[in-house]
This record gives structure tokens, sequence and C-alpha cells, in this order.
């Protein structure tokens, strides 16, 4: 049975709370009432109270005195505050003094009372559970806790509500963990993913709570199961796993700009697995891709029916596997051409992609075939059907759009501009730029440059 104080300088106020709230219906028992704050202090000197009602606005000492000496002198003391009046000043200050719950004079209404104590009941229950989770944890007196990760980044237009879990108390930012083991999870709350950290003998609070935000940085984004609602994880496992921050990421863009992952299913499950098994931080494999979209996005556009478009973030690695193999499917069946093997898109698409990336060496036809392992004749055939023009005229363009970029933002020459986009002839780099754009180099610099002061 909870022992309740009532202060409140309204005699009327305080009768109508007795009389009317059935309090031993939710094991509460009124043991005395007061008028101020300065008679509630005496009153608890003499007599044990587990739940203090209290008014703000009282003569001699105000609620707001009250509450800064119990919780000082009684801090087991659960309180409640009664107030006339919304004020957003006085009701946060009464939160940050520990009251449970405050309540408008105004709005009481006899059938509210039930409600109302139901509600109090609640919030006691949740704030005892809090307060055992804390002390089981200072203590070392856990072996596991249950963690709530967001699967989303909280911001002003993604509003996150809290889990709905009795004393869950939060870490950091939308992150919350608790010791019991819960009876049940919803699973309608789809935007956290929840874990049990286990193997967690003897360590303090402190270091619990680091290994908690730990996991949130370097492996929840990648062991996430959405089909999983409650899922397992080792201390031992956090502890062991990679941070690749520093991560070299120019081998690994180079493997997915190749074609061959489009095509050969197996060697695409092991680009995945080595993905997850690098660990990359989320932010840096979303950069990473977003680089590669443009690439691809350049290499197979003329393919392709609308082009690819990747998401800002995901949440968790399923996610980003879903859409990387829709983008996949996406690629493989505009890039089809039911005449040609795989093997020989394959090979044409690695061609167009080395073409991209070497444009600026003197590699002929007959070269490009040479390194797709075709012949000449056969390459060149195979290359303007897939393609829908030769493989000259395919490289030309791309040093001829490489060539206008140097034109509007260096100051090079021509000579130079021409070296750098692979020919070693001013004068014949001009006329080829010339029969392609219309006009000379140095004629386009000056009209763009013209166009940009307008």
């Amino acid at each position: 049975m909870l022992n309740v104080l009532i202060v409140d300088d309204e005699k009327i106020v305080r009768r109508g709370l007795v009389t009317f709230i059935p309090w031993k219906q939710f094991g509460m028992n009124v043991v005395g009432e007061a008028n101020n704050g300065e008679n509630a202090l005496k009153f608890l000197e003499k007599n044990k109270v587990d739940l203090l009602f209290t008014d703000l606005s009282m003569p001699v000492m105000s609620g707001i005195e009250l509450m800064r000496e119990v919780n000082k002198k009684y801090p087991h003391i659960q309180m409640v505050v009664l107030t006339l009046h919304q004020d957003f000043d006085y009701i946060q200050e009464s939160l940050r003094l520990g009251a449970i719950d405050y309540i408008a004079k105004t709005e009481l209404e006899k059938e509210q009372f039930e409600d109302l104590l139901g509600r109090i009941v609640s919030l006691i229950d949740t704030k005892k559970v809090k307060n055992q989770n804390q002390s089981q944890l200072e203590y070392g007196a856990v072996d596991q806790v249950f963690v709530a990760y967001p699967l989303s980044q909280h911001n002003e237009e993604c509003n996150v509500e809290t889990p709905s879990l009795q004393g869950a108390i939060e870490v950091e930012t939308d992150v919350w963990y608790w010791t019991y083991q819960p009876e049940q999870i919803s699973t309608s709350e789809s935007h956290y993913a929840y874990f049990c950290i286990q193997d967690l003998e003897e360590l303090d609070r402190k270091t619990i709570l680091q290994i908690i935000r730990s996991y949130r940085r370097n492996g929840l984004f990648y062991d996430y199961d959405p089909s999983e609602t409650l899922q397992y994880v080792s201390k031992h496992t956090i502890s062991a796993i990679p941070t690749n921050d520093e991560y070299d990421l120019q081998e690994l863009k180079q493997k997915w700009l190749l074609s061959d992952w489009i095509y050969d299913n197996y060697l695409y499950e092991e680009m995945i697995e080595e993905i997850k098994r690098i660990r990359l931080p989320s932010i840096r494999l979303t950069r990473l891709f977003f680089s590669l979209t443009d690439e691809w996005n350049r290499l197979y556009g003329t393919l392709l029916d609308s082009f690819i478009i990747m998401k800002d973030s995901f949440s968790h690695y399923p996610e980003f596997v879903a859409w990387l193999t829709q983008t996949r499917t996406k690629i493989h069946e505009s890039n089809v051409k039911p005449q040609f093997s795989i093997e020989i898109q394959s090979s044409i698409a690695k061609a167009k992609n080395m073409a991209h990336h070497t444009f600026n060496k003197p590699l002929t036809a007959g070269d490009m075939a040479k390194s797709v392992s075709m012949s000449l004749s056969y390459f060149s055939q195979c290359f303007k059907q897939i393609v829908g023009q030769t493989y000259t005229d395919y490289l030309r363009d791309i040093r001829m759009e490489k060539a206008k970029s140097y034109l509007l933002n260096t100051t090079k020459t021509i000579q130079w501009i021409a070296e750098e986009v692979g020919y070693n002839d001013e004068k014949y780099f001009s006329r080829l730029f010339k029969e392609h754009i219309g006009m000379l180099p140095s004629e386009y610099r000056l009209v763009i440059t013209q166009e940009k002061l307008k």
C-alpha cells in the first residue's frame, strides 16, 4: 500500500481529492494533508510517505521549494504536481525536480480519477524499473541487456516514438536499453531493431553503455535481420568487429565498375559478402555507391529506360542489398541482346568501362579487342551492334566530352588538352573537335566564357 500526502492551500481541493478518488482500488492510502510546503515537511519528519501530491502556488513555501527539499531529504518519495495554470516554465522545472506527472485542476472531473491513478501507478512502476536497471548496471549485476536501436536517423521530419517497453532508459538519441527479459516486443515498431547483448558479466555500467554505443556505429547496420524480432549478439562478437574508417576504396570501386558482377551470380554473391566482411561505416558505403551510380548511369544510361537512382541512406544492409540487386537486374535486363552470349556482353561492357578510364592512351580497336580476348573483326561487329556505334566513334565521343570539360574549367593550352585526351598532334585534335562540336577548341572556349559572363 502506497502512503499518500496531499499538499494544497485550498481545503476544498484537498477534501475533493481525498473523497472522490478511489485510492484503495489502486493500492494507495491518504495518510495526511498539508496547506503549504512548510507544514508538509513537518508531516514528513514524523510519517512515512511514498507519494506526494503538491500544488505549485502556495503561501509560506511553494510547491517548487517543497519539491527541492523533498529531493534532498526524501529521494524515495514520488511526486505529482497539481496546478491551476499550464505555465510551461513551472511544469518544466517540476519535471526536472523529478515529478512523474502533473495535473491541471481545471481539467479534473470525477469520472477521470480512475484514469488518473492508473496512469500514475504505471509511471511509478516504470520509474522503479528504470532505477532497478540503473542499479543493476552500476554494480555489474547483469549478464545481458536488451537494446532498441533506431533504424533511421532521427530528424525533424521523422517523429520516431519511444519504444513501448516499461523502464527503458535512453543511452543516446533514440537508443534505449533495459535489463529484464521482455515478454513481447511489438512488431509494429518497425523503426527499431531489438538486440540482446550477452556475456556482460562483471562489467560496470560505463563499459556496458560503451558497448551499446559501439555496436550502433560498427555492427548494427550489417547484422540486423528484418525477419528477426529480437536478435542475440555476444560482447565478444562486438569487440571483434573491425573498424575500417581508413579502408582504401579505390580497389573496391574498380571491381564494381567492371561488368562481371552483372552477369555472374556467383561473383555477385562474393562481392556482396566482401562488403559485409569489410564493414565500411554506412555513410562511407553510401558515398561509394553514390559515386558508382553516377558511373553506371554514364556507362549504361543509353540502354536504360530510366537512370539508376540511389536513396540518400539505408537503414540496414539487407535494404542496401535489395536496392543493389534491383539495380543489377535493371542493368542486366536493359543490356541483354538475345543474339549475344552473356560472355560477349560482359566483354563489351568491360571494353566500354576501359575506354572511359584509358581515353588518354593510344588504345586502338585492335588493342581493346585483345584486352577482352576477342578477334578484331568480331569485337568490332559486336561492339557496334550492342553499343550502337563503332569503338572508334565511342572513344572519340569520350575524348571530346573530356576536352570540353578542360576548355571550360581550366586555362590550359590547346596542346596540353590535346595530349590529355589522347592526341599528340594539336592540329589533328582541333580538326576532330571542329568536326564533332562545330567549332575550333579556341572558339568553343571563347563562346562558353562569354556566355558565362552574361
